[in-house]
């Protein structure tokens, strides 16, 4: 995986890295036409930024994102000396930061979806005909062809149940209302804090995605450098 490291430019030594996860159809160098590299710098963060090359058949390929994503950015990050890392994801790129969670426990500081991929509209509509994320009941077995999408549900649902357990990641979730996605978005945001969910006007696009970048940014709790001495 292709990957390219923006370093903090206010402090020589973060120990934070945030990874940026495009989506299906996008280019990793779309995060910075798009201002999200540089909001990051503008609130004078210490975070170093990694952009992801993360094209769509590394999901399409039995998930091959997820041995990447161990190979080519985490093991490296922590031989490097981050003791943090967070992933953002935008549309596949969240179902790819979900999904690497789900498999690697405890390795994930905190994890932001902007409008994720969360798998086939019928697992969403079996999760809301039970009444929810928290009454939901994952089948013994996953269905034929899901991609391990249930249990990826059956782990979010840990976020109602759970959400105090140590392995769990910080999560925030944010999408529009007119998104495509907008119904699996609502059945996550059920489970998590009110503080970690944003929602913002509009459908599935990068204006959106940037109005809940500016958003969420300052709510993550991601360290921030000191301010210069007068």
């Amino acid at each position: 995986m292709d990957t390219f490291l923006h370093k903090s430019p206010c402090t020589p030594d973060a120990r934070t890295l945030l990874v940026l996860l495009p989506g299906a159809y996008s280019e990793p160098d779309e995060f910075v036409r798009e201002g999200f590299v540089a909001a990051v710098e503008e609130r004078r963060l210490a975070v170093d930024v990694l952009r992801a090359d993360a094209p769509l058949g590394y999901y399409t390929s039995g998930m091959a994102i997820l041995r990447r994503l161990g190979e080519d950015v985490i093991a490296p990050a922590r031989r490097q000396g981050y003791t943090s890392i967070w992933i953002a994801g935008i549309s596949v790129g969240g179902l790819g930061a979900l999904s690497y969670a789900t498999t690697n426990p405890g390795q994930l500081d905190g994890i932001v979806v902007l409008s994720p991929y969360l798998g086939e509209r019928t697992t969403s509509l079996d999760i809301a005909n039970a009444g929810g994320l928290v009454r939901w009941r994952a089948p013994n077995r996953s269905l034929p062809g899901d991609n391990g999408e249930q249990r990826l549900w059956a782990w979010l649902q840990r976020y109602g149940a759970q959400p105090d357990a140590p392995d769990l990641p910080r999560l925030y979730l944010g999408f529009g209302r007119d998104d495509r996605f907008a119904f699996s978005h609502e059945l996550l945001a059920a489970v998590l804090p009110p503080g970690h969910v944003f929602r913002t006007e509009g459908g599935h696009d990068w204006p959106e995605w940037r109005r809940l970048w500016d958003e969420m940014l300052p709510v993550l709790g991601l360290p921030g450098c000191p301010l210069p001495s007068r």
